[in-house]
Order: structure tokens, then C-alpha cells, then sequence
């Protein structure tokens, strides 16, 4: 509760301070305080690597995405209920019901000139 409050509502935040020289960045948790200084600095940099192609980037996800998405390696279909569409990531499949299916959709509200508004609930 203690990381929670400081993290989110700024009470009793404990900062760290990049000690790297003429940065004065200062983070919340110790994990953005690394990701700042892997990122910015390239201290301790993993890279990830694609063993299928010379793509390589620090986020794990970002490499699973990039199998998915380029060599078709370990893809969970997403599958439109209405179409025959089917989508690498589910944010590809939101992003078709959205565009293509707005009636069947609650998160919709539609303005004055015809316009659609999308609405997170």
C-alpha cells in the first residue's frame, strides 16, 4: 500500500535520483529509475534478439509482438464474431470492431454531424 500511495498520490515518496553526471532525473520506483538509465544512459542494456531476423529491442513484449506480427511465431488468432476477419493482437481485432462494427458496440456515442466518438468504460 506503502509503493501505492507514494507511486500514485505522491504521499511520503521516496525519490530516486539518476547518479549518472549532469542528469538530474529523479524516479518514483527503482524500476523506472532503471528503465531511465537503460534507456537514456545504456547501462545494463538486455537486448532481446530476434533469432529469425536482425531485429532487437529491451522490452521482451515488444520482441513477442515483432514474432507475431513478421514471422507468423507463436500467433493466438483473434477472431471477429461478425466477419470473417481474424487478427494477429487483440488490439488489431478492437481497433476492426470499432471501425466496422460501432452499432454492436456500447462504447459508442455519435455527435451532432454524423461523427463517431469511441468512449472507454
Amino acid at each position: 500500500m506503502k509503493k501505492h500511495k507514494a507511486a500514485k498520490h505522491g504521499i511520503n515518496v521516496v525519490w530516486f535520483s539518476c547518479d549518472q553526471d549532469n542528469c538530474d532525473y529523479k524516479a518514483k520506483t527503482a524500476g523506472a529509475l532503471k528503465q531511465h538509465k537503460q534507456h537514456v544512459h545504456n547501462i545494463k542494456v538486455v537486448w532481446n534478439r530476434c533469432d529469425s531476423c536482425e531485429y532487437k529491442v529491451m522490452q521482451a513484449g515488444n520482441l513477442k509482438q515483432h514474432k507475431q506480427r513478421i514471422h507468423n511465431i507463436g500467433v493466438i488468432w483473434h477472431q471477429c464474431d461478425s466477419y470473417d476477419y481474424k487478427a494477429k493482437q487483440a488490439g488489431d481485432l478492437k481497433r476492426h470492431k470499432r471501425t466496422q462494427h460501432p452499432a454492436e458496440d456500447n462504447n459508442w456515442s455519435f455527435n451532432e454531424d454524423g461523427g463517431v466518438w469511441w468512449v472507454e468504460l
